[in-house]
């Protein structure tokens, strides 16, 4: 973030226009390398998608691989699995070839496989992993949550605590914000590099501007 745009290491501005592909990593190998084949070809500079899988219209099929391996049935989240982390992981970099920055979304309530109902302590073990794994990433934001005001397991402290883990233990600092449905996150917290915003109004934009002297996307 540089004022209340952004802009790459060398000074050169960047203007985001970015799609959704939540489950873009949760699909079968030749679905996404089609769809990264049409993202090759399209105009967009940023793309937001999921670490968890997602269950909504259109992703109703198992993925073959999840984050985490399971014990007796439950997800153990101190034994991540190894082939879903080098899948997204050339996904990333495959962004990276096209210019594309991947909007990584942290966590969601769109869940039917338990990953959203995650302690937060569990949720901080979870986000030391991912931290740790993919923080070297020179083109990813990290973005809290897809709406994460529909997420009745954590609490707004919850969330703040987990905010300012990100922030403190990724140490290349890379974007960070948080997404809602209804209700706005506060985008002044000190973590937050800009403000993330689901809505109509666009033209609220220079109120929150001014208001939280980040930049601002729709």
């Amino acid at each position: 973030a540089k004022g209340l745009h952004f802009q790459y290491a060398d000074g050169t501005w960047y203007r985001p226009f970015g799609t959704t592909i939540y489950a873009l990593v949760h699909q079968e190998k030749q679905l996404v390398d089609t769809t990264m084949e049409s993202l090759r070809n399209a105009p967009f500079n940023k793309v937001r998608f999921c670490v968890f899988p997602k269950h909504y219209d259109f992703n109703n099929n198992e993925p073959e691989y999840f984050p985490f391996e399971k014990a007796e049935g439950k997800w153990d989240i101190h034994r991540p699995c190894f082939a879903y982390w080098e899948a997204l992981e050339e996904r990333i970099r495959q962004l990276d070839a096209m210019g594309i920055q991947g909007d990584l979304i942290l966590f969601h309530p769109y869940d039917r496989w338990g990953f959203a109902k995650f302690s937060r302590e569990e949720s901080l073990v979870y986000l030391d992993y991912l931290l740790r794994r993919l923080s070297a990433f020179p083109n990813l934001w990290w973005s809290m949550a897809n709406e994460y005001d529909l997420m009745r397991n954590y609490t707004v402290q919850d969330w703040e605590e987990m905010t300012r883990f990100v922030a403190e233990q990724d140490i290349y600092h890379h974007l960070l914000s948080n997404h809602n449905c209804f209700q706005y996150w506060d985008f002044s917290q000190p973590e937050i590099t800009h403000c993330c915003i689901q809505d109509v109004n666009v033209d609220e934009v220079p109120e929150l501007q001014r208001k939280y002297q980040k930049p601002v996307v729709f």
